[in-house]
């Protein structure tokens, strides 16, 4: 593994533990025992981590957020699409959790942010259309379902506050648990018929 590579990897694990602002460049060298000019050879600052990690994220939910679109229609596989991106977004909790600082702080995160909300927007959008044609959901009325892919969005970027603070169950099911939250926002505006096809693909 490159340097750089090993930099961002134990920084990504001290974020996600201390949070980044009680986390420094130093204290990152330090973990890796490596000098400190070592690692401003590859990033000059701590800030140049933290961008490089949030690129790689952003990278990770492309491909998540490509392999759904190509699979929209293949409910199973959607299914575990969704899974897939609520695992990225766990692996880069310290993001999402200190969103309001980066984004004030990153014009490049902000506007970031404001895209991949309404790329979610549009595949939510998507796949309602599809889920209504296919009758698995109920007819749209009056733009019902505006507040749905709304609630369904804010659940998407901000369950990690949740999950950091409150969730007390196992381990090893919690993004299963915010996955099954997610569906049961969207289960309310299901038909017989989609409700029968959830339960067998769950």
């Amino acid at each position: 593994m490159k340097t750089n590579e090993k930099i961002t990897r134990h920084a990504l694990m001290l974020f996600n533990e201390k949070g980044v602002d009680q986390v420094s460049s130093l204290e990152i060298s330090q973990a890796l025992n490596i000098s400190y000019g070592n690692l401003t050879y590859h990033y000059k600052k701590k800030d140049d981590i933290v961008l490089a990690l949030y690129t790689q994220m952003q990278d990770e939910l492309n491909t998540a957020i490509n392999h759904l679109v190509q699979r929209i229609f293949e409910e199973t596989f959607y299914l575990k699409l969704v899974n897939e991106i609520f695992e990225i977004i766990w692996d880069y909790r310290f993001i999402y959790l200190n969103i309001n600082s980066l984004t004030n702080q990153f014009t490049f995160i902000c506007e970031s942010e404001k895209s991949y909300s309404a790329t979610r927007i549009k595949i939510l959008n998507r796949a309602k259309k599809y889920l209504i044609q296919e009758g698995y959901l109920k007819e749209e009325v009056n733009n019902n379902y505006e507040s749905l892919i709304q609630n369904l969005n804010m659940i998407l970027y901000g369950w990690i506050t949740d999950a950091k603070l409150f969730y007390e169950g196992d381990e090893s099911k919690k993004i299963e648990v915010y996955v099954s939250l997610f569906y049961n926002v969207a289960l309310t505006h299901v038909t017989e018929k989609g409700l029968k096809r959830y339960q067998q693909i769950r």
